[in-house]
This record gives C-alpha cells, sequence and structure tokens, in this order.
C-alpha cells in the first residue's frame, strides 16, 4: 500500500466547564499549561511519524487517507506475465509508472546478485523463484514487509504460499500473487476409454492412493498391449511428496524423512509393471503425450497449460483434471522490494496490488494461474470455468488440496538437496538397487556438497 508517512491523529473533543465563581486566575494558569502539554505531544507525535514511517501501525493508519499513488518503479523479473501485472497497476493509479525488464531465466538470479551486491542499478521491486528465494529473503538486500503491514496482505493466503515468504525470524520478505498447486490433467476421450470415466470426482477417487495408482496402472497397461500407461513418469511421486515431507536439514544435519523409504518402493512398482511411460517431466516425450493420449493422466501444475496444442481451439472441452493422492505444487514466483530503494512506498502500493482479490481475479480469468488467496479459491469454486476444461469447476480439485500443504519457510538446503535425492535415487530405481545402497551414495554427495552438514 501506498503510505505517504503522514500519521493521521485522532483525538477527542474536550469539554471545559468554566467555574460559576472565581478561581479565573486558577482557571488560566491550567489552560497554559494545557496548551504547552499539547504542544508537547505534537512535537512527540511528529518524531515518531518520521523515526518509525515503515512501522504497520503507521500503515494501518494511513490507509484511511485517499492520498495520490504516483511515481515510477522499476521491475526485474524473468517472467513475461509481470508486463500485464504492471498495465494492470497502471490502469488502477493512472499517475504511477511501472517499468518492466525482463531477463532469460537461466541469467536472471546472477544478474539480479551482481547489481545487488554493487548497490548500482537495482531495481525497485525483484522477482525471486521458489528454487532460490532463500538466498535472497535471508539477505540484507531486501525490505521487512510486515513491518510495513504485509501481515494483513497474507493473512487469508494458501499457507504454503504466505511461508515461503518468509525469513528464518518469520517475517514476511516477499510475496506470490499465485500457488502453483499440481493435478492429474487427461484427455476426457482417453479417460472413458481407459477408466471408464471422465468425471473428475470418481478419477480422483480412482487414484487417491499410491496402490490404486499402480493396480490401475497394471490394467491400463494390459488392456492397451503396453501402447498407453496411466502415468508418464515415476518421477511424479517426487513432484507430489516433495513439500509433504519432513525439511532434509535441522539443526544442522542431515534428516531423511522415512517417508522416502516408502516412496522409493512405490517408484519401484511404477517403473517394474510399466504402470508409467518413462517420460521424464519437461521431456520432449513428455509434452507430447499430453496430447497424443499414449498418458492416460499427467501430473500437471496449473499454469503448464501452454504444454497444451490449443492452435484454432482444438483443446476446448477436450481435458478435465482430478486431484493427486496428496496435493502439491511446483515452482512459484515472488515479489521483494529493495531495501534501498528510494520508492518503498509506491513500491509497497504494488505487493499490495498483486496480494488483492482484484489482480487475483483477474489473473486466474486471463491465464488460469490459481491465486495465492484462499478466498479468491472460495469465491470462484461454483462458478469458474475454463474453456480447456469445459464446464469443469476446476478451482474444486486444487483447492481441496491445497489447504493442506504444510506451510514450511524456505532455507538454504532444501531444493539442492532434494534435487541430489531425485538424482541418485531416480537412477537408483533404473539400476534396481537397494534402498540402503541409495542412501548411502546420497549422503556422500550430500556430505560432498555442504561438508558444514552433520551426515550421520
Amino acid at each position: 500500500m501506498l503510505k505517504n508517512k503522514v500519521k493521521v491523529q485522532e483525538r477527542k473533543k474536550s469539554t471545559i466547564i468554566l467555574p460559576k465563581k472565581g478561581a479565573v486566575h486558577l482557571m488560566k494558569k491550567w489552560l497554559s499549561i494545557l496548551f504547552a502539554a499539547v504542544l508537547i505531544l505534537s512535537l512527540f507525535a511528529g518524531c515518531s511519524n518520521s523515526e518509525k514511517s515503515t512501522s504497520s501501525k503507521d500503515k494501518k493508519s494511513d490507509n484511511k487517507t485517499a492520498q495520490k499513488v504516483e511515481g515510477k518503479l522499476t521491475i526485474w523479473t524473468f517472467f513475461g506475465q509481470v508486463k500485464d501485472m504492471a498495465a494492470e497497476f497502471e490502469k488502477k493509479y493512472p499517475d504511477a509508472k511501472v517499468e518492466v525488464k525482463i531477463f532469460p531465466g537461466d541469467q536472471y538470479q546472477t544478474k539480479l546478485l551482481n547489481v545487488l551486491q554493487s548497490g548500482k542499478g537495482v531495481p525497485d521491486i525483484f522477482d525471486l523463484e521458489r528454487g532460490y528465494i532463500d538466498k535472497f529473503i535471508n539477505s540484507k538486500y531486501v525490505v521487512n514487509l510486515s513491518d510495513m503491514g504485509a501481515e494483513d496482505l497474507v493473512k487469508d493466503y494458501v499457507p504454503y504460499v504466505q511461508a515461503l515468504g518468509r525469513d528464518a525470524k518469520g517475517d514476511v520478505r516477499a510475496i506470490s500473487d499465485h500457488s502453483s498447486p499440481g493435478g492429474f490433467w487427461y484427455i476426457k476421450e482417453n479417460a472413458k476409454k481407459y477408466l471408464g470415466t471422465d468425471n473428475p470426482d470418481e478419477i480422483s477417487a480412482m487414484v487417491d492412493s499410491y496402490d490404486k495408482i499402480i493396480e490401475l496402472g497394471k490394467k491400463v497397461n494390459k488392456e492397451s498391449n503396453g501402447k498407453v500407461h496411466l502415468i508418464s513418469h515415476f518421477g511424479d511421486i517426487y513432484n507430489i511428496e516433495a513439500y509433504n515431507t519432513k525439511p532434509w536439514v535441522k539443526d544442522g544435519k542431515l534428516t531423511i524423512d522415512p517417508a522416502w523409504k516408502e516412496n522409493y518402493k512405490v517408484q519401484q512398482e511404477i517403473f517394474n509393471n510399466d504402470v508409467d511411460a518413462k517420460l521424464e517431466f519437461f521431456s520432449a516425450g513428455w509434452g507430447n503425450a499430453i496430447n497424443d493420449g499414449s498418458v492416460v493422466l499427467t501430473a500437471m501444475p496449473a499454469w503448464a497449460s501452454f504444454m497444451v496444442d490449443n492452435k484454432d481451439d482444438k483443446a476446448k472441452d477436450k481435458f478435465g483434471v482430478a486431484a493427486t493422492p496428496k496435493g502439491f505444487y511446483m515452482g512459484g514466483t515472488y515479489r521483494s522490494i529493495y531495501e534501498k530503494s528510494e520508492n518503498k512506498d509506491l513500491a509497497y502500493k504494488f505487493i499490495e496490488f498483486i496480494a488483492g482479490k482484484e489482480w487475483q481475479q483477474h489473473n486466474l480469468e486471463a491465464t488460469g494461474n490459481m491465486p495465492g488467496l484462499l478466498t479468491v479459491y472460495k469465491d470462484n469454486l461454483e462458478t469458474f470455468k475454463s474453456p480447456m476444461f469445459g464446464d469443469q469447476n476446476i478451482l474444486k480439485p486444487y483447492y481441496e488440496t491445497v489447504k493442506d500443504i504444510p506451510g514450511l519457510k524456505p532455507d538454504k538446503y532444501g531444493e539442492e538437496v532434494l534435487s541430489k535425492w531425485r538424482k541418485v535415487a531416480g537412477q537408483g530405481i533404473k539400476d534396481k538397487d537397494d534402498i540402503n545402497n541409495v542412501i548411502e551414495k546420497f549422503k556422500k554427495e550430500v556430505k560432498n556438497t555442504f561438508p558444514e552438514l552433520n551426515v550421520d
């Protein structure tokens, strides 16, 4: 929210009853004292405003004033849609201008870190990706948004979305406008043929456990003579479990949630019984399978509709989405304000805008990106439709799962250690390796990369 650092003081009017007789001199003396006291209090109030200009209390007070929103912001991102975000902000606040600079994703993090370290050419707002957000929000470069009133902005957020923007102390340092949940996407005609139904609720019930997925996958593989598979890759289990397990590091020690051992067994069963098509996430074959029906259920993040061939509206009413056994999400783009920005008030107004219902409703309708606000989910549960999914209320399968995903703060180890587990365990499944050997190989990799960790 835009704050002009002018604290509104509301004082109750005092009523002075004059004495009926005498005491005029005494009354004048008390009036003089009262007047002096008011002057002193006013001076202290002014000092308080200048010294605590970014406090949450000040921000809430400023909300009551209708101040003009004006000025110019610079935003750095790797995400093209920020241009639409900026355009909508300018529509709402015509006297504000937003310059968006987009960099290739593989160069972005390095460029951002370089300007932050040099202190030259740093944007007012910069985007951060889920995979490396911890490096920045626990640094000196970002504004403490909690001090500016951000707790109010995220109080109705999906738990894991607001948690990911918090630093090690629990303060909000970055905010996202979306939740990036995933589900099983399917071609309706394909689902009817191999599953006997294209009803999303019925399909969700058919795959609400890994045991059911394995048995159903065997059936699909047999009936199609090995030409069609239920899911794309055993790696879908990594994606589903990634943020439903305990953190990899606690108190400087590597910890392996026992769930990963169980997941390894599940993945072995999927791989060995051809439940999956052996198509890794975002590989060329994986993208083809979404459109040609060689995979019945594809674990997809809600933002990945660009993978669907929709030329000449050929995907209209073609797809459905079902819930996965557990809720999962993939990725997430967050925004932080530069600590030394000269436009913090306007920058915060922009953060407030993307965290609000107006933008998130627009974003949902324009792109299908699922909101960060639970209230926007609720408002659209029974009404929101997407041409690709026909009459299905597609927020429902996501909403039922996102609420239960644990809200964990990011840390410096989580993403990289998870990546190493994917690599070592994935190779172990292909090599039919024993889980204990896999764990030993994994520990060595972690120790080599993070020698400071206690690895049993």
